[in-house]
């Protein structure tokens, strides 16, 4: 496999004569230019659906033969023969997945349905089915793949699906389509796609494997395609892993993983572009936020200039105007002079009506903008107000999904607490002033406050625990759980724990649960015996004595097995927890009698010393 590493010679000459040798390739016209070309138009079949153009790239600077070369090549079976195909048959029956672009104003949460990509995932692995496929059939599978994944994300982010850990069907998503990828891409890279692959799928191979941070990935196939270039036999596909859209993707990756100096990504670069060609919004807008990243602001700006040269001759193509948006939010988020990133987040809250753009303030930029105006001197009461103005732009716009508040929440509060790691009456002050700059104080900003509060007095954190009943903040089963969590760090007695524990259960009994969850059970370790500041016997009997109570109570039996399985690591707790096991009713150095509640869903599930016997056994040398 080719490697380009960054040694003292540089970038290896081979390497480059692929760039040079690429920049006489093929090009589309683009959809984002005026250039106008005698080169063949896209001729790739367009979807009904509105969002088409999202994913449809016609490419002006494509170093790739133009598709309707490729398809040339491919022999499609009869409209006669298709009928008795079913390979064929399922392939044009396949549903394609969509997701809405972030930009699109008014965007609403997808529904997704699963089951074509699923099926079609299975039948690629046959080489018959492969056989059949046309560039096409590939590309709409891989940009299904990728919908999909950021539809699955945007799902669970915005909490319109419960995803409990214990349900392990609710990581189910996320790991289909990150194998799916994965599968494709090394597919692609094994050579089975040889007629089939073209740039617009690789985009979306390579910007799906991104979704994941699966950025080894993402480079050993592209440095494999790049070497692919130099097989006779294998015509221009070496040259589709130089293509725009994919060094938009594979560029970044290669600087975040310092894979390739900045040096190095400025060369392969400019080796990418043709001249009296335009360049793709998405590789302008990459190379800018590089840039911007290693404190290049003046080529930064440029690529915004051009990019705005852009919207002017084609004020409509969603490329530009995703484009526009990203390097807005990057000057916010990455760059290190806070005098230019104040500018773009003056324009960005206060200003964003007068932009031709929408602007989407994603919570990480604006955690990383907060911390380099901390880092440079900004005075807290500064960054609290910056903060309180990025919540009222969220509520303005109808953006206050639970994960972005969470996120900016705690970038605020470990500002904060990194500053008072121990209480004073600045530290108190400040803490109020958080208080009274929140449009609207709800679970979500109390719950992220307890726990980064590093504070050990129990008076403190009890005030702050009281805040759900003084603003009148329902408390949910997660908030029940950040405070038993929390009661770790505060110097509470065994009694008030078993309080926290108790009333843990009955929300869960109040909300339908028919089981103790594994982060119920986690939240109570934590309280006891993984308690790094107030660590003691008598914690450590109480959790004994809570797991000795309720260890039928567990899910099922595979979580009952788990459970045990867990604690092998620890040989002082699982000694005693594996007497639970092997004795009928076992006592500890501290007894205590727990009492159950009545409950209307909470039951039994279980036979816990009959299913984990089976560990215990396993493992006699560590009782």
């Amino acid at each position: 496999m080719f490697r380009l590493v960054n040694t003292s010679q540089g970038l290896r000459p081979a390497l480059i004569s692929k760039f040079k040798h690429a920049k006489t390739g093929g090009t589309n016209p683009s959809p984002f230019s005026t250039t106008t070309t005698n080169a063949p138009t896209n001729t790739t079949p367009t979807s009904n659906s509105k969002y088409e153009s999202t994913f449809q790239f016609k490419r002006a600077q494509s170093t790739v033969a133009p598709p309707a070369t490729v398809a040339t090549t491919i022999q499609t079976p009869s409209s006669q023969n298709a009928a008795a195909n079913p390979y064929r048959s399922k392939l044009d029956s396949f549903s394609r997945i969509y997701h809405v672009p972030n930009h699109v104003v008014g965007r609403r949460t997808e529904k997704i349905d699963h089951t074509a990509t699923d099926e079609m995932a299975t039948l690629i692995l046959d080489e018959n089915f492969r056989n059949q496929m046309t560039e096409t059939d590939l590309y709409r599978y891989a940009a299904s793949i990728y919908s999909a994944a950021i539809a699955v994300r945007r799902q669970r982010l915005e909490m319109s699906r419960n995803r409990d850990r214990d349900n392990a069907a609710s990581f189910g998503d996320d790991l289909k389509y990150q194998s799916a990828a994965i599968a494709l891409a090394e597919s692609i890279a094994a050579g089975e796609f040889p007629q089939q692959v073209s740039a617009r799928t690789l985009f979306k191979v390579f910007a799906t494997l991104m979704q994941f941070k699966l950025n080894d990935e993402i480079m050993n196939l592209w440095e494999t395609g790049v070497a692919q270039s130099e097989g006779e036999d294998l015509g221009d596909i070496g040259k589709m892993y130089l293509d725009h859209t994919v060094l938009s993707v594979v560029l970044e990756v290669a600087y975040d993983s310092k894979r390739f100096s900045y040096e190095e990504i400025l060369r392969i670069y400019e080796m990418s572009l043709v001249e009296n060609e335009p360049i793709h919004p998405y590789l302008l807008e990459r190379i800018g936020q590089i840039a911007i990243k290693h404190g290049d602001h003046a080529r930064g700006l440029d690529c915004l200039e051009q990019l705005m040269n852009n919207y002017e001759n084609n004020p409509r193509a969603r490329s530009i105007l995703g484009a526009l948006s990203q390097i807005h939010i990057a000057f916010i988020g990455n760059c290190k002079d806070t005098i230019i990133a104040k500018r773009f987040f003056e324009k960005a809250v206060d200003e964003s009506d007068h932009l031709p753009y929408t602007i989407l303030l994603k919570a990480p930029y604006v955690v990383s903008f907060l911390q380099n105006c901390n880092a440079l001197g900004d005075s807290f009461e500064n960054i609290v107000d910056m903060w309180s103005r990025v919540c009222q732009f969220y509520i303005k716009r109808r953006e206050e999904q639970p994960s972005r508040m969470v996120t900016i929440n705690s970038g605020l509060f470990k500002i904060l607490f990194d500053k008072y790691p121990e209480p004073s009456m600045e530290a108190m002050k400040l803490m109020k002033l958080t208080f009274a700059k929140c449009k609207n104080i709800n679970e979500h900003f109390l719950n992220t406050l307890i726990s980064h509060m590093p504070w050990k007095d129990r008076t403190l954190v009890n005030d702050v625990v009281s805040a759900y009943d003084k603003f009148k903040v329902p408390k949910s089963v997660v908030s029940h759980r950040i405070i038993l969590k929390n009661a770790g760090n505060v110097e509470y007695t065994p009694e008030e724990i078993l309080t926290l524990w108790n009333q843990l259960l009955l929300k869960l009994d109040s909300e339908g649960y028919k089981y103790i969850a594994n982060a119920d059970w986690a939240a109570i370790r934590l309280a006891t015996i993984f308690s790094e500041q107030f660590k003691s016997p008598e914690r450590d009997c109480l959790y004994y004595s809570i797991v000795r109570t309720y260890k039928n109570y567990m899910q099922h039996d595979e979580a009952a097995l788990r459970f045990l399985r867990a604690t092998v690591r620890d040989a002082t707790v699982y000694k005693q927890i594996s007497r639970i096991t092997t004795e009928e009713n076992p006592t500890f150095e501290i007894n205590y009698d727990i009492e159950v509640p009545e409950f209307k869903n909470l039951k039994e599930n279980t036979n816990y010393p009959k299913v984990t016997k089976k560990v215990t056994d396993a493992n006699p040398n560590l009782l």
